[in-house]
């Protein structure tokens, strides 16, 4: 079971990652999440939905959408290794960390939201 929940987290933590074009508009968790995410993931993921430096890396924008924001803040909070490959490094989050990336996943679920309405 644990290992299923960890093949699915790791696409999340490469999500938030992805380079973000509209940071004006975040709010400051979201703003915090997204700098993290260009601190620690953006090596390997897009931080939007461009294409990741890695192949194997999916844009944290589709990885947002991969799994429950319940699954990813608990996997993240024990400091999982998140993912299906050795690739995927394991972090150790600070205090508001995660909170921090969900909510910058939420806002990259709903700029997905908004592009589909369009």
């Amino acid at each position: 079971m644990h290992k299923r929940l960890l093949i699915l987290l790791v696409p999340l933590l490469v999500a938030a990652c992805v380079t973000d074009r509209d940071a004006s508009d975040l709010s400051k968790s979201a703003k915090q999440g997204r700098d993290f995410a260009q601190a620690n993931c953006a090596g390997c993921h897009a931080l939007d939905d461009g294409v990741s430096p890695s192949p194997n890396a999916p844009s944290l924008r589709r990885a947002a959408h991969r799994l429950p924001d319940w699954a990813v803040a608990g996997s993240f909070k024990r400091g999982v290794q998140v993912g299906h490959t050795m690739e995927m490094p394991v972090f150790v989050f600070e205090d508001d960390d995660v909170a921090n990336l969900l909510a910058y996943f939420e806002v990259l679920k709903e700029r997905e939201l908004g592009a589909e309405v369009r």
